[in-house]
């Protein structure tokens, strides 16, 4: 068969690109599940509930605990945009308490004050979700924080991704991101609700996506060198492990962009329950993922699985992080 040399080039420019190559997915042909197979994994520091499925020498990082602090309301993580400005005077800062996951139990939880309420997703049931979202919106709007963000979750089966703003009529009470920056008092905030679609066999599927497009399709559009980023998805290898399934389940795509590229100083998740808790990404120990990208040594990111939901009746505690800039 006769080959056309354009076409020869584009189909290798796709499978240079980690994400796109196909000996990194399986399938499962009845509900085609996207399975990661052979890409790089992230080399993470610990500063809550270690996964009990690491090595022992991923445990936690005391050292890092005591620099940073263990993201309660009493001992916040104290994160800086510059680390040269650590322990300068006269910055300003704000206060995020940060939840996700919490499937219409948002009233059993204790919820610090603060300046910035961030919700990553899944706040109500995909089954009652027409029924509980304008409960959720009407929680939050009595919560004391100035600024109140929400980015959507696969159960919030009633909001249409291509009618952002009936969402945001929907969601009055908070500030709904759906693939845009916003700015709270100087911080760049960028929000988005896809990840990799499971299959048509899941009743909640609200944002899934096409596993072989989104990382061009939508994390290539995230703007560089944000503050914060907000997603439901977590990147592959980054606080993503389901042990029902014994497999990973974020998103390799993501991951590229994240730390190759985008590299914010926190970027908030949820959706993997089990494998909840705070880490950190230090780029000079993942020179595997750099490839042929320049990061500088201080390029580190906060990585935070939001999830509250541990079971029907066991819940987790918001996480409080206060950003200097």
């Amino acid at each position: 068969m006769h080959r056309i040399p354009i076409l020869d080039r584009v189909y290798d420019t796709i499978l240079s690109i980690p994400v796109f190559k196909p000996a990194n997915y399986s399938w499962c042909s009845w509900c085609r599940v996207p399975r990661v197979r052979g890409h790089p994994l992230a080399v993470l520091h610990h500063l809550t509930h270690a996964p009990y499925h690491e090595i022992e020498e991923q445990l936690l990082d005391q050292d890092l605990i005591e620099k940073i602090g263990s993201g309660t309301e009493a001992n916040p993580f104290v994160i800086y945009r510059d680390s040269q400005s650590v322990n300068t005077t006269n910055l300003q800062h704000l206060r995020f308490v940060c939840v996700s996951d919490t499937h219409n139990n948002l009233d059993r939880i204790v919820i610090p004050n603060g300046d910035v309420f961030v919700h990553c997703g899944d706040a109500v049931n995909h089954y009652t979700c027409w029924r509980d979202l304008p409960r959720f919106n009407e929680f939050v709007g009595k919560l004391p924080h100035k600024h109140k963000l929400f980015v959507s979750g696969n159960h919030c089966v009633v909001l249409d991704p291509n009618r952002p703003d009936l969402s945001q009529q929907i969601l009055e009470n908070m500030t709904y991101i759906q693939d845009q920056l916003v700015d709270i008092e100087g911080v760049s905030i960028y929000g988005s609700p896809w990840r990799p679609r499971r299959g048509r066999i899941y009743p909640s599927e609200a944002f899934g996506y096409d596993a072989a497009d989104i990382q061009a399709d939508i994390w290539s559009k995230v703007p560089e060198n944000i503050d914060i980023l907000l997603t439901h998805s977590p990147p592959y290898s980054v606080r993503d492990y389901d042990p029902s399934h014994e497999e990973r389940l974020g998103c390799p795509g993501l991951l590229h962009e994240v730390i190759t590229r985008v590299k914010p100083r926190i970027h908030l998740f949820g959706h993997v329950h089990s494998d909840w808790g705070v880490s950190v990404y230090k780029s000079d120990e993942n020179s595997t993922l750099e490839q042929s990208n320049t990061i500088l040594p201080s390029h580190d990111i906060l990585f935070a699985n939001l999830s509250i939901k541990r079971s029907k009746r066991i819940f987790g505690e918001p996480v409080v992080i206060d950003y200097f800039y």
